[in-house]
């Protein structure tokens, strides 16, 4: 019986150039797929993070409203430290 052969790892390089093959299009479905894939990630570990800090703290647990509300304000502080330093580079 034939050894199953080890996958061959791909290289990041590779991956760019196969990127620029694809169409506008089809460059903007990857962006989505993996800015989804990742916000959950981040998701998480923000979520973890807070936790972290409140039990650290002696604070009880924060309900998914809380949660959400955390999150969503440290994504307008992203936003707006992008928009100061889109003001400050022009």
């Amino acid at each position: 019986m034939a050894q199953p052969q080890p996958e061959e790892r791909i290289t990041l390089d590779q991956v760019l150039k196969l990127v620029d093959k694809l169409s506008p299009e089809e460059q903007e479905q990857l962006r989505k797929k993996l800015s989804n894939k990742t916000w959950g990630q981040q998701f998480r570990q923000l979520a973890e993070d807070i936790e972290r800090d409140r039990i650290a703290k002696g604070l009880p647990r924060l309900s998914e409203e809380e949660i959400m509300a955390e999150v969503k304000a440290v994504r307008e502080e992203m936003k707006a430290e992008r928009v100061r330093q889109s003001q400050s580079s022009n």
